[in-house]
């Protein structure tokens, strides 16, 4: 448990980590909300709890994605691609201080901190109970530990207590009551803010202290230590009843960074002598449901003495609310700012973000040059989009970056020429549904960054501008359903460029969903190949598709335990890998040509998904050791220990273009299908000696052939079907199967692939 005089400490530099997942990767950090990777179960041990991602099984393998719920309801997606975390916060409300989620990051911690629960931090609210950096804190279920006074068993909106003894209670939140304690704290907020935040909130009723289960003591430097006096005044010029804040030695972060609690206008903390940074907020609710936010700053701050004092004053915060100006027309959906502090030597760097969306949040900064110790930047970014129609004709996504902070917070987005375009077609299997989409940027040099998602009516079409200082990167996520908290139905395109003044189209969602190998997006700055091998040591990894080949489906494991995914992967016959919830697995195997076969399979059905319900994919490839095309150089194996020469691997996949509706149907009437089929990027053009393509009544098994005939493109095939007025309303299962000259064989079924209808 932190309190106002211990100190964080970071002992090591943040890891820098590759794509999804790695062989012995330790966990790494993200965003201003980052997470630490989920290692999967092995073989034969209990299914992948809920909440974390069925992934890559072999020696540690990591997911990359995993949900965190807080206890306010509000619920954060971490996603890690080429070495960069994004988190994507889906809040609990849609408007007034509950929609308010500010960012915090120390070193290898990251929290997500609503607005709403930053006046009760280091009081009644551990940080620990924001923070989703932890290993525990995944899955839908919050548990919590509670602090009380009295003999009387402690009573907390939403919070069931499981056991209370001797002042220490045991007790959990699901997501239903989780709203119910966050809407409670927000009424408490706003009262509390009214009555000049008395000491005693009625809320928290005799509990003294919320923690999150598992919680425990943090580490302490060993170096001579300084007492610090923090004192705070409000914009009044009064002491500040309660803050909270962090404070970093901008020498070496190692050496001292960590969180105080300010009450009744001071804190102490205990620090090794150095330059530090600090940072703290003043923060006030509106009856009208306005959350304002004061951040105060202090920097070169030299700490030499015992007792020195330092006063973060909220009348320095005297900036306007960030502000921006875009080409076009559109209503802000979210602006926020986010303060970066690196220090001198890059060892470590730590964040605060805030929003400054109107009408809901008010944000005001003191305005500072840049630091003779360490780095101190803003980070602005803006999501609008169109109102024209539901769901927008067009949307920006972009940033600017300053150094320092400066007295104008006023941007202006460049002209549409000069930004990068995406004409974006949303697909569904509904007449509508409400998804959800989020664009997170990562500006140069980043290796963290966060995003909210917005929700998207389905089906969509519209223009997707990105902009940001040169080098900025894109990753982006699609929600099939923004409602789903079990299994958010989630396809994912990494990090990539976003060239300015380039336009290009893509679609999302679009059925069929198969199981295949998918790539990297071009422009990514470091590429991972799930078909790849060393001498001694093979990947193959079989996962989700939605008919772009770079949007990656998320599966998350089953709140019952029942397994979602099979993978089997054998060596002329004999079988190496057999594992429920995975998708792909590393294995020791020898240098000798061999048949590979690898089976994947997929149930869907906590995605609430009406088509594309289930997926199999069984592909047999040849493969030696020292044979294959050699990956590039920058591309990265996780079957690679170091040793090198690493190739890559022939798995041929289809990718089945339906031309079929945005709501997933085909009309009656005869049509042509295309398909592609070839090997995963980099791994060469595959001579396909067959292909052949049946559909059947979903269920039935009474496969029927379809005509297939060579088109123009090597690789494409085009495929004749018909469907007569009766069969309207039958939603059909698909298959495709395919052989090369190098010995290759594909089978891949699309179970409920599309409906027959208008």
């Amino acid at each position: 448990m932190l309190t106002s005089t211990e100190s964080f400490v970071q002992r090591h530099p943040v890891p820098h980590h590759r794509h999804r997942r790695r062989r012995g990767a330790a966990a790494t950090l993200a965003v201003a909300v980052a997470a630490a990777l989920v290692a999967l179960a092995p073989s034969g041990s209990a299914a992948t709890p809920t909440g974390s991602a069925v992934g890559i099984t072999g020696t540690g393998a990591q997911t990359a994605t995993r949900t965190v719920t807080l206890l306010t309801g509000d619920s954060v997606v971490l996603s890690t691609a080429s070495g960069r975390t994004s988190a994507t916060i889906r809040p609990a409300a849609t408007s007034g201080v509950r929609s308010v989620v500010t960012t915090l990051r120390l070193g290898d911690r990251a929290y997500a901190v609503p607005a709403v629960a930053r006046p009760y931090l280091g009081r009644y609210l551990d940080p620990s109970l924001f923070d989703v950096s932890s290993t525990t804190a995944a899955g839908p279920t919050v548990r919590v530990n509670l602090a009380y006074s009295g003999s009387t068993k402690p009573v907390v909106p939403g919070v069931t207590v499981t056991s209370a003894r001797d002042g220490l209670a045991a007790g959990y939140l699901t997501p239903q009551s989780a709203q119910t304690f966050g809407a409670a704290l927000a009424s408490q907020a706003v009262a509390d803010a009214q009555h000049g935040w008395p000491a005693h909130s009625r809320l928290f009723g005799s509990v003294t202290r919320i923690s999150a289960e598992g919680s425990g003591a943090v580490a302490t430097p060993s170096y001579p230590m300084k007492t610090l006096v923090i004192r705070a005044v409000d914009h009044t010029g009064t002491p500040l009843r309660y803050g909270f804040g962090f404070y970093v030695n901008m020498d070496d972060g190692r050496k001292g960074a960590g969180f105080f609690a300010i009450d009744q206008g001071q804190a102490r903390v205990s620090v090794p002598t150095g330059n530090y940074a600090l940072v703290s907020t003043e923060d006030t609710f509106s009856p009208a449901g306005i959350y304002t936010s004061r951040v105060m700053l202090v920097s070169d701050y030299r700490v030499a003495a015992q007792n020195q004092t330092v006063t973060l004053d909220a009348r320095k915060a005297t900036t306007q609310t960030p502000s921006v100006s875009l080409p076009k027309s559109a209503l802000v959906q979210d602006l926020s700012v986010i303060l970066m502090l690196t220090d001198a030597n890059g060892f470590a760097s730590f964040s605060l973000g805030s929003s400054a969306a109107p009408p809901s949040a008010r944000l005001r900064l003191t305005p500072t040059k840049p630091p003779k110790h360490g780095r101190i930047e803003e980070q602005t970014i803006v999501n609008a989009v169109d109102t024209s129609v539901p769901g927008g004709a067009y949307r920006f996504d972009g940033g600017w970056m300053d150094v320092g902070i400066p007295v104008a917070q006023h941007h202006s987005a460049p002209v549409l020429a000069r930004q990068n375009r995406t004409d974006t077609t949303y697909y569904t299997d509904r007449d509508l549904r409400i998804g959800g989409t989020s664009r997170a940027l990562f500006f140069p040099g980043a290796s963290f960054a966060f995003a909210q998602v917005f929700a998207t009516p389905m089906p969509l079409q519209r223009a997707e501008y990105a902009f940001g200082p040169v080098g900025t990167q894109l990753s982006e996520v699609v929600y099939t359903d923004i409602a789903n908290v079990d299994d958010p139905g989630m396809f994912t395109q990494e990090l990539h460029a976003i060239p300015p003044g380039k336009a290009s189209g893509t679609t999302w969602l679009r059925n069929p969903i198969v199981q295949t190998v998918p790539d990297t997006p071009a422009g990514s700055t470091f590429a991972m190949s799930l078909a790849c091998r060393t001498r001694d040591a093979l990947l193959v990894a079989l996962e989700p598709v939605d008919n772009v080949a770079t949007h990656v489906g998320q599966v998350f494991g089953s709140p019952d335990g029942t397994p979602v995914a099979h993978f089997t992967l054998s060596r002329n016959g004999k079988t190496l890998f057999d594992g429920d919830d995975s998708l792909g697995t590393v294995v020791d195997t020898g240098a000798a040509p061999a048949t590979y076969r690898a089976v994947g399979t997929l149930d869907r059905r906590l995605a609430g998904t009406f088509l594309s319900t289930a997926t199999t994919t069984d592909v047999s490839f040849v493969s030696g050791g020292t044979t294959g095309p050699r990956a590039p150089a920058t591309w990265y194996c996780p079957a690679d220990n170091g040793s090198g020469g690493v190739t890559l691997l022939p798995v041929l996949r289809a990718l089945v273009d339906l031309h079929g509706t945005t709501r997933g149907t085909v009309p009656v009437g005869s049509r042509a299908f295309d398909v592609e089929v070839g090997y995963p990027a980099g791994a060469g053009a595959a001579k396909v000696t067959s292909v052949t393509v049946e559909v059947a009544v979903a269920g039935s098994g009474a496969w029927v052939t379809l005509p297939v005939s060579s088109a123009p493109t090597a690789g494409h095939y085009r495929v004749a079907f018909s469907a007569k007025p009766f069969e309207a309303g039958r939603v059909m299962d698909l298959r495709v199967s395919a052989t090369d000259a190098a010995g290759g064989i594909l089978h891949q079924t699309t179970d409920r692939a599309f409906l027959i209808g208008n």
